[in-house]
């Protein structure tokens, strides 16, 4: 008979928990001469990757803020970007985040590579850094608005 009360407390409380918990999301913002794309929590330093563009400059910067702890900072690397059945290699470079004891990955892409076309087309993206793979989400994700201010006139 004490089972079910105990069950009915640890229960209430795990909905409570995951109820105060918040989850990363997509925010699109623009100021006077960027545009950025974030992937994380509001209101909080949680980000799990963000694009940045200076406006109509044409190349958008993606950064991973934690990546494989196990790669050498401010180094350069390669590693992978699959949107749908695409996948490309990019040119990265490691720096420290110290904030994070992790190692941050950061790379452009241009606004016109034909690449971004599989990104608008995918419901997620998956990034292979080293040891460590990352899979986003872009449902809910402003990517096209965000292409438009990045775009080079």
């Amino acid at each position: 008979m004490l089972k079910i009360p105990a069950l009915s407390i640890a229960l209430s409380f795990a909905l409570a928990a995951s109820a105060m918990a918040q989850e990363r999301q997509w925010n699109f913002d623009v100021s006077d001469t960027d545009a950025y794309l974030l992937f994380g929590v509001p209101e909080s330093d949680d980000v799990g990757m963000s694009f940045w563009c200076g406006l109509r400059t044409g190349d958008i910067n993606i950064i991973f803020p934690e990546a494989d702890p196990t790669l050498p900072a401010d180094s350069d690397l390669q590693f992978t970007i699959t949107a749908g059945e695409e996948t490309i290699t990019v040119d990265g470079k490691t720096s420290a985040n110290e904030e994070a004891g992790s190692i941050s990955v950061e790379t452009h892409l241009a606004e016109s590579d034909p690449f971004w076309r599989h990104m608008l087309d995918a419901d997620r993206f998956k990034v292979s850094i080293g040891k460590e793979e990352l899979i986003f989400p872009l449902v809910d994700a402003e990517l096209a608005g965000f292409m438009l201010a990045c775009r080079k006139n």
